[in-house]
């Protein structure tokens, strides 16, 4: 009687070991996934330059911090514009169109 008592408690343990490792790799796949996609879309976190001017119209900020801070989102932006264009291969962001020079 012990002997088939044995091998149905290792038949329930094997069965729950699998379990555990299906639910532990659909996780790890789900995880996997998420990360290749990046950053989830949704409002950009701090403020906009709608915010800087808001501050300097309010009297908040001087022109000169104005102008300092308007420059240093404008070079953070063009950066990541620049990081994501060498991520992609070189590829620009749009289509056969975006082939054209821009407007100066």
């Amino acid at each position: 009687m012990e002997a088939g008592s044995s091998s149905g408690s290792a038949f329930w343990l094997g069965l729950l070991g699998l379990v555990i490792l299906i639910v532990a790799g659909s996780g790890g796949i789900f995880w996997a996934r998420r990360m290749a996609r990046g950053p989830a879309p949704g409002p950009a976190p701090g403020f906009t330059l709608e915010d800087l001017r808001a501050m300097l119209d309010r009297g908040e900020i001087s022109q000169r911090e104005y102008d300092t801070a308007r420059d240093a989102m404008l070079h953070k932006t063009r950066r990541m514009a620049t990081d994501e264009r060498a991520r992609r291969g070189g590829t620009d962001w749009g289509g056969p169109e975006s082939k054209r020079k821009p407007a100066r």
